[in-house]
């Protein structure tokens, strides 16, 4: 019982800092910068759990993360659900591919991750028949190039959540890894 409260609140600790930084994303960041395109902060959120987390709780977040974010989008929320889970996926996979422990992996799988979800969502987008009549692709790279940023600076707040829940998973043994 212990073990699924703790797991419970590791959970909801990674569901507020996607609240917290979708919300300084959306409102502060306008407030401060105006219409200047704005970095993803909550993509490092989902990227730490797709890159620390097994599929299924990887999937799992990836739906819980794209319900938080409902709110503050106009983007349907099927074509936010697909978007979110191709960029958890996506990490996934990367990580299986090339994968090494340093603040420059986060921020490049970071980076990737913003740029990927803009791609995901045209996409999806364009299938579901609704397609974009007009993308901001340099908004795009902007935000892509902005994202990873953040990521050095999260990724340790992030541990430390794992840490107080005991979720801490064993370092990798080789520091760098390409197959």
């Amino acid at each position: 019982m212990k073990e699924k409260l703790k797991l419970g609140g590791n959970v909801l600790l990674f569901l507020l800092a996607t609240l917290l930084l979708a919300t300084v994303q959306t409102s502060l960041w306008f407030q401060i910068f105006g219409y200047f395109p704005s970095p993803a902060l909550w993509i490092p959120v989902l990227i730490y759990v797709a890159l620390n987390r097994s599929t299924l709780e990887t999937i799992i977040y990836s739906y819980l993360t794209a319900f938080v974010l409902a709110s503050m989008t106009a983007m349907p929320e099927g074509v936010l659900m697909i978007s979110c889970l191709g960029v958890a996926l996506t990490a996934q996979v990367f990580k299986k591919r090339i994968y090494w422990v340093s603040a420059s992996y986060i921020m490049m799988v970071s980076g990737l991750g913003a740029l990927f979800f803009q791609l995901y969502h045209w996409g999806a987008a364009y299938v579901f028949g609704d397609p974009l009549s007009s993308p901001a692709i340099i908004d795009w790279l902007i935000e892509a190039l902005l994202t990873p940023l953040a990521a050095p600076v999260l990724f340790p707040v992030f541990r430390w959540f794992d840490r107080i829940t005991d979720r801490v998973e064993p370092m990798a043994e080789i520091t760098a890894r390409v197959s």
